[in-house]
């Protein structure tokens, strides 16, 4: 009495299902964080009253420092980075002469900004607070209302 299976479909069943089982999975997150958390200033400045000291006594150094046309501009900033990536590859070398691979991945920025103007003699003269992210798309989701 023959059996229902033939030894070729049982020896390529066996070599695909060896083959696709070889396979390499991996998946990386990385999170990484750049700077001081920089909170909006609120109230504890005033335009044209608050100098170059008080701020600097309040917020410590800051992270760039630029002249604009004459003017002072400090600069704070943090920035988050998540990056998340995932790979499959399976080695069909051995069989087809050449190898699969799949990949997909994703980074998302997100950054809080204070940008402070100083005129010639170290008078806060503009501020600018930003919370931001590379896709405005998800700004909107996280959003808080």
């Amino acid at each position: 009495m023959g059996s229902r299976f033939s030894i070729p479909l049982v020896l390529v069943t066996f070599l695909l299902s060896g083959t696709l089982l070889s396979a390499c999975i991996s998946y990386r997150f990385v999170r990484a964080v750049q700077g001081d958390e920089v909170v909006p200033p609120g109230d504890a400045f005033e335009l044209g009253k608050t100098n170059l000291g008080e701020v600097l006594s309040v917020l410590g150094a800051p992270d760039k420092v630029a002249e604009l046309k004459g003017k002072d501009l400090l600069l704070y900033e943090r920035a988050v980075l998540q990056d998340s990536r995932l790979s499959l590859s399976i080695p069909l070398l051995d069989i087809s002469g050449a190898n699969v691979d799949l990949s997909g991945y994703g980074t998302l920025v997100r950054y809080d900004r204070l940008w402070l103007l100083f005129t010639p003699d170290s008078i806060l003269r503009q501020m600018m607070f930003e919370k931001g992210s590379s896709h405005p798309y998800l700004k909107t989701l996280f959003k808080e209302d």
